[in-house]
């Protein structure tokens, strides 16, 4: 008697044989994974290929390579041209405002640095979720100010709210279906009586799977 194992445990969660497909053999079956994966020892599951722990991306000197699930992806951080203002950047995702002459406003309202960060997440990752937090390691004025810049995809997907005194931290509303790259701005605002003491711009960018795990 002929038996198509694939078929037979296809339905329901619990006694689907494999994570991704199924390919049925001639007196049995085996699992298979996308590109991007491998199939794990028990021979059901699939675990992410780290391509940027191996020669497998193709990212320049001048790239960043971000492991994603199923794949990679090659960044590039470039300090922004603000008039008026100039940037260092003094470490790989962090770019620090240069010091403003005593009679520049236009500088000293830019902001004082601009951070940049990238996750990588699964399809559907449930939501409501925290995935990033922002804080100051000391407090010089009297008040920090939290807010999400940008308008569109951004207020779609994500709410800025405060968790304690010294930080903000950035919520996914909803579940998002992959493949997608989503991106946001938190701004923290220092403040002294209401006075302007800095700004800090923290670039968050999500990188979510075509795949659920």
């Amino acid at each position: 008697m002929y038996i198509d194992e694939c078929e037979l445990f296809h339905m329901g969660q619990a006694g689907r044989l494999c994570l991704h497909a199924c390919v049925n053999t001639p007196g049995g079956y085996r699992c298979t994974c996308p590109a991007g994966y491998n199939v794990t020892r028990d021979g059901r599951n699939c675990k992410d290929i780290d391509e940027c722990s191996t020669r497998l991306n193709n990212c320049t000197r001048e790239q960043m390579c971000i492991n994603t699930y199923g794949g990679f992806q090659c960044v590039r951080v470039d300090c922004p041209r603000i008039r008026n203002a100039t940037y260092s950047k003094t470490s790989p995702l962090r770019c620090e405002r240069n010091p403003c002459s005593v009679d520049n406003k236009v500088c000293s309202q830019a902001p004082n640095s601009i951070s940049h960060h990238y996750l990588s997440v699964v399809s559907n990752l449930s939501a409501p979720r925290t995935m990033f937090r922002v804080s100051a390691l000391r407090l010089m004025g009297d008040t920090l100010r939290f807010s999400l810049l940008g308008r569109g995809q951004a207020r779609r997907h994500f709410t800025v709210q405060r968790s304690d005194r010294q930080t903000g931290q950035l919520v996914l509303g909803s579940p998002v279906q992959g493949p997608a790259t989503l991106e946001a701005e938190v701004e923290m605002t220092e403040l002294e009586k209401g006075v302007q003491l800095g700004r800090y711009i923290t670039k968050i960018t999500m990188f979510i799977s075509q795949y659920e795990f």
